[in-house]
């Protein structure tokens, strides 16, 4: 019975999909996938054209020529050349993906509405074209122009940037002339050395641009070390920023984060130590006694108190010899109160600063590695690991130890971004695509709104309905913020009252249905953090082939019962 069942339902699914894609099946065309791909690429050319007829796409493109151009004469950043250059970086790909959503916007939601309104996709409805057609080329026919337009800021932006790196160097040549004592073919032949440079990087003479003018010059790093303090001060901080530039920047990275322990044995124990010796409360669930016993051990894991530490033991990838391999600890202390200036045994103790000890490696080995430090806080700060740091399997076994004698604790967000080990996985340009991919998803998804907007309302109104979806996905954070529903507002799940419960599903709700994306590539592209093929491959199908799709779907849905156009025989 069972099997006869299922031939019945199988029958059922293909006779369904014959006549759903098969012609005459509700309107003209009806679902038919033959010739669909000359039909789809017919009205996309035509859509395209509307929008460079109507001037929109090209305002656009003038916007982002002038626009990242004047951010590369203008970025100073901290006046550095890192700070520059990731000033504008951020600058130049934030914008125009900003302006890139706003075409996006206006482009999608005149894709249709403006032709229904003048009467011109007559022509196209009162011919056999399936109407899903109709839709999914005007669909693409907006996400190729964002594409173009994408590119062209890539191409403007990746020029800026060697741009700016040129400049700097010119200036360099001219000071190892002017300061340096060095004749134009020294110069040159130093500054040529520059994009040589491999390694870790080291403070003073151990630092591998003296190793490696000291090679090219054909003298000692003593030399060397004296030609270089000649130079302006201002060459001699861009110098070091520049050697950071490269590291930690023009390069692409991947992260592994520090996980948190498993507790699930600790909390047994504690909660059966507890119920021994009846000192469970008796109004609390079962449950919610567990979360708060977890939620206090994870508490008590994250912060390091005074003359305490932790260890962690991270994974990554195995060393490689001779290829200037760099792997980097990322973190940000965050602290209860602010650290005050302050002396402690003829040690200045900065403000805003805790004094911290790094080991590197296992300490009943030679290559443990030890450092005291004073690092900031609430600011993301980074530790180079040398290869000796790095077991030969890639695991790196992390300390740290809170010696601060003013007696602040030293809190990491964990899991999160709070302890995180960098490693390379590819040059800047493989960050750099993967970012301008990451760029394209939100971009498909406001394309796949506006021309669902575009089915049934008019050009003005259905701008202003995506603009608004759009401007709310982008301040989620904010809204959940001011109804007070994020993680530091949330009381106990028991207390929790109906208006609270209606606040926080209706920011979940909105959160779900607006979100076009949570890469944040402009970011990591700043940071040389690379998007990862997994992560935009997790995106792709959550937000272009899933949301994006099932939003063009109901744009199709909209369109087919419209009677925009007959043919009458």
């Amino acid at each position: 019975m069972f099997t006869f069942g299922s031939l019945m339902g199988l029958c059922t699914v293909v006779y369904v999909i014959k006549h759903a894609f098969g012609r005459g099946s509700g309107e003209i065309g009806g679902w038919e996938l033959r010739g669909a791909g000359q039909r789809i690429a017919a009205i996309m050319r035509t859509t395209i054209a509307e929008g460079l007829r109507a001037k929109v796409a090209g305002g656009f493109a003038i916007l982002i020529l002038i626009s990242i151009p004047l951010f590369c004469i203008t970025a100073t950043g901290d006046g550095t050349i890192k700070g520059r250059v990731q000033m504008f970086v951020s600058y130049s790909m934030g914008f125009a993906g900003f302006l890139l959503a706003i075409l996006t916007i206006l482009f999608a939601c005149r894709s249709l509405s403006v032709e229904i309104a003048s009467r011109q996709i007559y022509g196209i409805v009162s011919k056999p074209v399936p109407r899903w057609q109709i839709v999914m080329g005007k669909w693409c026919g907006v996400m190729l122009v964002d594409l173009v337009l994408l590119l062209l800021a890539a191409v403007l932006t990746y020029s800026g940037t060697h741009l700016i790196i040129a400049n700097f160097k010119s200036q360099l040549r001219h000071d190892l002339v002017t300061h340096g004592s060095l004749t134009p073919d020294q110069a040159a032949t130093t500054v040529e050395a520059l994009s040589e440079v491999k390694g870790v990087g080291k403070s003073g003479m151990e630092s591998p641009l003296i190793s490696l003018f000291s090679e090219r010059l054909g003298k000692t790093q003593e030399e060397v070390g004296v030609m270089l303090l000649r130079l302006p001060e201002v060459m001699r901080v861009n110098l070091r920023r520049f050697d950071e530039l490269r590291r930690r920047v023009l390069v692409a990275r991947s992260v592994i984060s520090a996980p948190v322990p498993d507790f699930t044995e600790a909390i047994d124990e504690y909660y059966n130590m507890l119920k021994e010796q009846n000192r469970l409360p008796t109004d609390w669930t079962m449950e919610r006694i567990r979360r708060q016993i977890e939620a206090e051990l994870t508490g008590a894991f994250c912060s390091i108190p005074f003359n305490e530490g932790r260890v962690w033991s991270l994974k990554g990838p195995a060393p490689q010899e001779g290829t200037g391999w760099v792997m980097s600890l990322r973190f940000k202390i965050r602290a209860p109160r602010q650290p005050l200036a302050t002396q402690y045994e003829g040690i200045t103790l900065e403000e805003d600063k805790l004094l911290c000890l790094w080991t590197l490696g296992d300490p009943q080995k030679p290559k443990f590695q030890p450092k005291i430090d004073q690092v900031p806080i609430n600011n993301y700060e980074e530790i180079e690991i040398p290869q000796d740091g790095v077991e030969k399997d890639g695991t790196v076994i992390v300390g740290f130890e809170n010696i601060d004698p003013r007696k602040i604790e030293a809190i990491f967000d964990l899991p999160n971004d709070g302890l995180q080990l960098l490693y390379r996985v590819g040059p800047w340009e493989l960050g750099f695509s993967q970012a301008l991919l990451a760029m394209l998803i939100p971009l498909s998804c406001l394309a796949a709104f506006g021309v669902c907007a575009s089915t049934f309302l008019s050009f003005p109104v259905g701008t202003l309905i995506v603009l608004t979806l759009y401007i709310i996905s982008s301040s989620m954070g904010f809204l959940a913020d001011s109804l007070a529903v994020t993680k530091e507002y949330a009381p106990p799940p028991e207390q929790r009252t109906l208006v609270y419960e209606t606040r926080r599903l209706t920011v979940e709700a909105l959160g779900w249905a607006l979100s076009i994306g949570d890469l944040d590539p402009v970011t990591k592209l700043m940071e040389g953090r690379a998007v990862g093929w997994s992560q935009l491959g997790n995106a792709a199908w959550k937000f272009s082939l899933l949301k994006g799709a099932a939003v063009l779907f109901i744009g199709v849905l909209t369109l087919r019962r419209r009677e925009l156009a007959a043919v009458i025989v």
